[in-house]
Order: structure tokens, then C-alpha cells, then sequence
């Protein structure tokens, strides 16, 4: 994720200025790489709820993004909890 960190950044935050195509670009890069990230702690049935799980949170909690703070932040804290 750190790689995609400037990118996924730059699409967070030109999706919150009402970017349509930023943030399908974002949520896209987010679905490949948490679909990793679980395959390798879950089964594969439970590892894509916990990808839709962790995109509706960080959707529900974009607004709340602070661009001062890594946006890995954003994403692993929502994934460790679902």
C-alpha cells in the first residue's frame, strides 16, 4: 500500500471535491489491495465481506479524512476492525 499511498491520497482527496472518476479510481486500487490483505488472514468468502465491509466504512468515514495523516491510517484502521 505505502507504493499507492501518494496516489490513493490524491484520489481521496480529489474524490471529496465531488471527483466521480477519482473516487471509482480509488475505491477500484482499495478493493485489489484489501483483497489481498484479507486473502492472506481469511478464507476467501469471509475476505470479500471483509473487502465490502472495510469500502462501506471507508465511504461512510471519508468525510472525516485529514489529509495531514498517512492515509494508510484511514485504511488499515478501518480493515483491523472488520
Amino acid at each position: 500500500m505505502i507504493a499507492q499511498e501518494a496516489q490513493y491520497r490524491d484520489w481521496m482527496l480529489a474524490a471529496l471535491i465531488g471527483d466521480a472518476r477519482a473516487y471509482r479510481m480509488l475505491l477500484g486500487g482499495l478493493t485489489r489491495h484489501l483483497r489481498s490483505y484479507y486473502a492472506r488472514r481469511l478464507d476467501s468468502g469471509a475476505a470479500e465481506d471483509a473487502v465490502q465491509e472495510t469500502l462501506i466504512a471507508i465511504h461512510t468515514r471519508r468525510a472525516t479524512y485529514d489529509p495531514a495523516r498517512p492515509f494508510p491510517a484511514l485504511v488499515y484502521g478501518s480493515a483491523r476492525f472488520k
